[in-house]
């Protein structure tokens, strides 16, 4: 049905032509993009000329690029906001309903100061959650960097409530952590902490895939509606 990818950029220390070639080599539909650079939106643009790349908190902001036409809104979160843009069947073929594609990025728990971290993530989530329960009725998907492992409380409280198509398609647990990647010591990835959760959604694949420069593997996913067994 359409392919996202979702991809924290470094604060910009990702390459951009990488980026652009991962786009143009699995024909991704939209970009979810964390800790983009004003480099990277426009190699987002030139491909993806639809959405809101978040010029205002562009390096450590969210942004979406969408291949066609999208309504983008921000959702207001403590530090970081969030971006949903909702697709409707008039521009996105084989479309049957609306569908909503949302960005996020959860602060980090161990950034200094750390006592207001713990209490900004839960706030962040609690916001996440009461904006989506308004959306019940509507299939969408919620990418991005939870900072959160399977067993850490982000994780379990989303995981409560919503499918992680990581692990709907997983074969290997272990290919599907998505932090740290440092290729010059070895490093690819300890623990998943980028994740993908559907509501009516089904991911029919969900790949990790490397961008030079970034610390973070990104996660493309190809989604589908549910369809019930």
């Amino acid at each position: 049905m359409i392919k996202v990818l979702s991809c924290n950029l470094f604060s910009g220390r990702a390459d951009p032509e990488a980026l652009g070639a991962l786009i143009d080599e699995h024909s991704v539909d939209i970009v979810c993009a964390q800790e983009l650079s004003p480099a990277h939106a426009r190699a987002l643009q030139r491909r993806l000329p639809y959405g809101d790349l978040d010029h205002d908190q562009i390096i450590k902001g969210n942004g979406i690029a969408a291949r066609r036409p999208v309504t983008s809104r921000r959702i207001h979160l403590p530090k970081r906001d969030a971006w949903e843009v909702t697709l409707t069947p008039e521009h996105w073929t084989p479309l049957q309903e609306t569908v909503q594609v949302l960005n996020v990025h959860i602060s980090a728990p161990h950034l200094w100061p750390y006592f207001p971290h713990p209490v900004r993530r839960g706030e962040q989530l609690r916001l996440l959650l009461q904006d989506r329960a308004a959306y019940a009725n509507t299939p969408h998907a919620i990418f991005g960097d939870f900072n959160a492992s399977p067993a850490w409380p982000v994780y379990r409280r989303m995981r409560a409530r919503y499918t992680d198509g990581t692990s709907q398609t997983a074969r290997n647990g272990a290919a599907t952590a998505t932090w740290p990647r440092i290729p010059r010591l070895g490093i690819n990835g300890w623990w998943r902490i980028d994740h993908c959760f559907l509501w009516k959604l089904s991911a029919l694949n969900v790949w990790r895939l490397a961008i030079a420069g970034s610390d973070h593997f990104a996660l493309l996913a190809e989604l589908d509606y549910e369809h019930p067994l």
